[in-house]
């Protein structure tokens, strides 16, 4: 896992862009042309909208590579009060909430709100998704069947969502969430869950063991 931040600082805003979480999902440059625009240099300019603006749409960046300094009194961006994993059709697991990805060793990697996972095993800065199951030509519907949400388990849990990559294996995932299918629909509810990460589940996006028969490796 690696990360090249650069800050783009205005009269009260300041954008910080992480270019090694970034799949290019334009939301940024759809919302506000005019402060996102990947045809200029700096491609950022936080002095052509409104604060206000400028934060809502980095909000609807689905990996977090985009994130945002108020320099009023404003509020930062709010925890969503849900965990959410939605199964990107083709492409990554898109998280929004309380989430905190952590080393084997239970050290806290990373803390954030919005995160996108590589699930197709090709990414070159797991766990995180860069846009390489376009490359590899990543097939996954990510439908999920057709049925009512499953509770998949029952007992208490913190609200923290607690990602656990294992460096062979699958993630590891702790914490209240709701797992959705690629149509918006929540497919299962639970505070434990095992997703694959190398790519070649027969259950996507659930982990089925095949990535000891595929050999998958990953150093973070």
């Amino acid at each position: 896992m690696t990360s090249k931040v650069y800050d783009y600082a205005g009269e009260k805003i300041t954008v910080h862009y992480d270019v090694k979480r970034c799949i290019h999902s334009a939301e940024c440059s759809r919302g506000l042309p005019k402060v996102f625009n990947p045809q200029r240099k700096p491609w950022v300019d936080p002095n052509e909208a409104s604060a206000d603006a400028i934060a809502e749409v980095i909000t609807r960046c689905p990996t977090g590579a985009l994130h945002f300094t108020r320099q009023d009194d404003a509020s930062p961006e709010p925890v969503p009060e849900h965990n959410t994993i939605s199964v990107f059709p083709n492409g990554p697991l898109i998280l929004r909430g309380d989430l905190e990805v952590q080393g084997p060793d239970g050290s806290v990697m990373l803390k954030d709100t919005r995160i996108a996972l590589c699930r197709c095993g090709a990414s070159k800065n797991k766990p995180f998704c860069d846009g390489s199951h376009a490359k590899v030509e990543f097939q996954d519907a990510g439908e999920l069947g057709k049925n009512t949400a499953k509770t998949v388990a029952t007992e208490s849990a913190e609200q923290t969502l607690k990602i656990i990559p294992s460096p062979s294996g699958p993630f590891t995932l702790k914490g209240e969430t709701e797992l959705l299918s690629a149509d918006c629909q929540v497919r299962y509810i639970g505070n434990r869950m095992f997703l694959c990460r190398c790519g070649a589940s027969g259950n996507k996006p659930f982990c089925d063991g095949t990535h000891s028969k595929v050999g998958f490796t990953a150093e973070e």
